[in-house]
């Protein structure tokens, strides 16, 4: 028997063999048992290691360091443990197993390696109780004389068994996204199932929390696959592989697994500052990580999904995120080689970096990421977005290993989504940014959830292990079920080293909280829970130097009060965001407090509140002003406008001027006095709301009407922006809305902003005018009364347009209107050039495949002075249907 205590000796490990030498341990705290008698061991294909352990030696040792990561979700990590190390010699092995007790948990992992000539003993060949299939692969490894460097896994006996005290859990059904809830029961409930990790456990009568995860698997080069966990109802759980692992692993002798963690904390707060997996990790051994910088970033994919097929669209984020002081945009699917790098160039000068989705497939092999990683960073890309990995197998770590060396090599960040949870290798890789393996805001795409109670639980799960890309405060969807405090709330309460704000520059620029995101820092130096429990509430604090965020989330309707004494002496000024009369409504106030105080905040069901703590004289992030956020842009208030009809003024909490115009069932308003320096195009920008899509007739000083279709904008009480290009004349200018009389609804009216500029106008030349072969077509577009498309494009079809006209030399874009029920390549031949290949992603979102519903592409194309002949094709694939192309200058910006 040996036993181990931890640096503060609460936690105490035993480990102990029986009377066929098998090996098992248990671990207490404060002398209450956690785990009782659990098994270690593992079948392989050169012995069965569960019994006939012979020992050999121990080992013991102290760690004590402490370290700091780049991202990190507090400034410095402290891992102290006391080590024990115990060699056995079985069958034709030495194997060594490695314990190491940290005040917050136990670690341990098996090393194995070749024995001396003729050391075997104990049990050779199937051992009782080994299932067949496994009994006669290792059979069958033993006969055949494997080579004693290779090493088939076929299982791993490791189980940790509970008492009867830990019988409340959290445990996400197994799914290789880790993409579920995390749901509360009890062990019989659980039964026999599979379920993912990390696995949260909590013992009523002493208040202790469990956690069962694992550390150290992508920085292995592929040598273990990632493991979940099989329950069974009297209380253990134990070790199983993935289920895309097919076949037995093979590793290299001598292997040293992945750490089997568990953790174990009498507090919440202890919990989810534990950083257990990173301290098993190893560290990184670079001179500089300067190149890795923690970020806000947003993103147009959860609004808009194809947004990331238009360059002017990215551009547009990133002039939002330079006027707000966010650091970063992700350009998602659909990007366009054609203008990365300039999109890159524009961001730099504008102090906005880029990163980049791709999906792993197109990377997943040695040859195919030395080909494109290198490429990206060129284009001056400082991250990527890595997605639709999977798969847990062993030959998907490798992929993971081989993908983050490559993107290290080159100073790019990482993002991997579609992925298996974090096992603390950001340790090893400090540009491992975040990661998604979590139910996030993307699935209200398909579905009701993500709920509250979700939201309040994984808190204390899943973002234990590791940032996590959730895709944070995001309120325009209609199926929302959280309130707007409760979203905003969320960019606090969750870590993420680039923390993805999910909505779109259309809702946030109106929006009372993103005064709040812009306060918020990239990383921060300490975290605490300051009340919580999983699946009913979590308020956490995160503090950045003299600044403290509070993020308070809840699923009934409360009232919570925080006690401030995580505030050094001294009066400070609060902002306080909370839930208003709906879950539409965002309250903001402002006072003075002290850390002698506590706080009472009233939320909704599903609500939730921030708070920004600080000396009071620190001025909002912010950075360049130009483009689409254009610093000399005047507004127009509602209140000074004049109603028509039976509009009026109604009372919103949530409008700049605490009132927005309702157009009634004629109604109308007109701006007037509107000033512009000189005549010509311009910008008017609307600032709604609208629940259902809705319509306006604009006119300018009484001339012909356009109108304008406007989106919902996520509730009667959201707000939203939309554009429209108008012509004014120099001096005064009268603007009118009105009602369009077609039986849709008009929106509320917030107010109106008015720029001095406005996008190139395009040249549209229709599918009918371009001159058609190789079978391609024309037909009507189904429920578009007399629009027609190009079909039949692709594989020897072809559309050209002949005349294709341009002002000027240069680089311009070229906007392809098309149809498309799947993501389809596509070549475009400009005059002599090269052809340019471009994918077109499918533009029928989520359900059924559908050719009714037009998308827009956007490409970076030369043109030359006067007519200019564009072909589309595709030799091999069929290619989209095409409805029309459009043609407008670029001129790029220099910095």
């Amino acid at each position: 028997m040996w036993k181990l205590d931890s640096p503060d000796r609460k936690l105490t490990l035993t480990v102990f063999q029986d009377q066929e030498e098998g090996l098992y341990y248990s671990l207490a705290s404060d002398g209450r048992d956690v785990l009782g008698r659990s098994r270690l061991g593992m079948a392989t294909s050169l012995g069965d290691l569960r019994a006939g352990f012979r020992f050999a030696r121990s080992e013991e040792a102290a760690i004590s360091e402490r370290y700091s990561l780049p991202v990190s979700k507090k400034s410095v990590y402290v891992n102290e443990a006391n080590e024990l190390t115990l060699h056995f010699r079985i069958e034709r092995l030495a194997l060594a197993v490695c314990f190491r007790l940290f005040d917050d948990g136990l670690a341990f992992r098996y090393t194995i390696d070749r024995g001396a000539e003729g050391a075997g003993g104990g049990n050779s060949g199937a051992a009782a109780g080994m299932d067949a299939g496994t009994s006669a692969g290792l059979n069958a490894g033993l006969n055949a004389g494997l080579d004693m460097r290779t090493l088939r896994i076929y299982a791993e006996y490791t189980d940790f068994v509970f008492p009867a005290a830990y019988d409340d859990l959290w445990l996400q059904d197994w799914v290789n996204t880790y993409e579920g809830t995390y749901n509360r029961c009890g062990w019989e409930k659980a039964g026999r199932r599979d379920y993912g990790m990390p696995a949260l456990l909590h013992s009523a009568g002493d208040g202790r929390w469990a956690m069962i995860t694992e550390a150290g698997i992508l920085n292995t080069g592929g040598s273990y696959c990632s493991s979940h966990l099989q329950t069974e109802p009297d209380g253990r759980m134990k070790i199983a592989f993935a289920p895309e692992q097919l076949e037995p692993m093979q590793a290299e002798l001598p292997l040293a697994t992945p750490w089997r963690i568990v953790t174990v904390c009498d507090t919440l707060d202890r919990l989810v500052n534990s950083t257990l997996n990173y301290n098993l990790n190893p560290s990184c051994d670079w001179e500089d990580t300067s190149w890795i910088k923690p970020a806000r970033s947003i993103w147009s994919w959860w609004a808009f999904e194809n947004g990331a097929q238009l360059y002017s669209e990215q551009k547009r984020y990133v002039d939002f995120a330079a006027a707000m002081g966010f650091e970063a945009i992700t350009v998602d699917a659909g990007w366009d080689d054609s203008w990365v790098k300039d999109l890159c160039d524009y961001g730099r000068a504008r102090g906005v970096d880029v990163w980049l989705w791709s999906d792993m497939q197109a990377i997943d092999t040695l040859e195919k990421a030395q080909e494109k990683i290198p490429r990206w960073a060129a284009w001056g890309v400082v991250g990527l977005k890595v997605d639709f990995f999977m798969n847990d197998s062993q030959h998907t770590m490798w992929q993971y290993n081989m993908i983050a060396d490559l993107m290290t090599a080159h100073k790019l960040m990482i993002n991997f989504h579609g992925s298996t949870k974090p096992a603390g290798e950001g340790r090893t890789y400090p540009n491992i940014m975040t990661a998604e393996g979590i139910l996030g805001l993307e699935h209200y795409k398909w579905s009701g959830l993500p709920h509250a109670a979700h939201n309040c639980t994984v808190p204390f799960t899943r973002n234990v292990v590791g940032p996590m890309d959730y895709t944070v405060t995001g309120f325009s969807n209609l199926n929302r079920n959280t309130t707007q405090g409760h979203q905003l709330a969320l960019a606090v309460v969750f870590d993420s080293g680039v923390q993805h704000f999910a909505d779109s520059i259309y809702t946030y620029e109106a929006w009372k909280g993103t005064e709040f995101l812009r306060r918020l820092p990239a990383r921060f130096d300490e975290v605490k829970v300051l009340s919580g429990f999983p699946g009913d509430h979590a308020v956490l604090m995160r503090r950045a130097d003299q600044e403290w965020f509070v993020g308070g989330i809840v699923t009934s309707a409360r009232s919570l009060t925080l006690p401030l004494d995580f505030l050094p002496e001294g009066e400070y000024q609060a902002e306080i965001y909370r839930d208003g009369k709906n879950g539409d409504v965002l309250k903001k106030e402002v006072r003075r407090l002290s850390n002698r105080e506590s706080l009472s905040v009233q939320s909704l069901e599903s609500g939730g509140f921030a708070l920004y703590i600080s000396d009071g004289k620190r001025a909002l992030k912010s950075g360049t002003q130009g483009g689409y956020m254009d610093a000399d842009a005047k507004a127009y208030a509602s209140l000074n406008a004049a109603l028509r009809g039976s509009a009026d003024r109604v009372a919103c909490e949530n409008a700049a001027d605490g009132s927005v115009v309702r157009f009634g069932h004629d109604g109308g308003l007109a701006f007037e006095g509107i000033a512009a320096a000189r005549e010509g195009r311009h910008t008017l920008r609307l600032f709604y709301m609208s629940a259902a899509p809705s319509s306006l007739r604009v006119s300018v000083n009484g001339g012909e009407p356009q109108v304008a279709r406007l989106e919902s904008s996520g509730g009667d009480e959201v707000v939203r922006t939309s554009d429209l290009v108008v012509t004014l004349r120099q001096g005064g200018n009268t603007i009118a809305l009105e009602q369009t009389g077609d039986g849709e609804p008009a929106p509320c009216i917030d107010h109106i902003r008015v720029m001095g500029w406005a996008p190139h106008e395009d040249r549209f030349y229709p599918a009918e005018t371009g001159l058609l072969a190789g079978g391609a077509g024309l037909c009507y577009v189904d429920g578009a009364a007399g629009l027609r498309k190009a079909v039949g494009i692709g594989r020897g079809g072809s559309i050209a347009f002949d005349s294709v006209m341009a002002d000027a030399d240069g680089e311009h874009i070229l906007t392809l209107d098309y149809y498309s029920g799947e993501n389809r390549a596509l070549l475009i031949a400009v005059n002599d050039e090269p052809p340019i290949r471009s994918v077109l992603f499918n533009t029928g979102g989520w359900g059924p495949a559908r050719w009714d519903i037009s998308g827009i592409k956007e490409v970076k194309i030369r043109l030359r002075k006067g007519a200019n002949r564009v072909k589309l094709y595709h030799d091999e694939e069929l290619a989209p249907e095409i409805g029309r192309i459009g043609v407008r200058l670029e001129k790029r910006l220099d910095p």
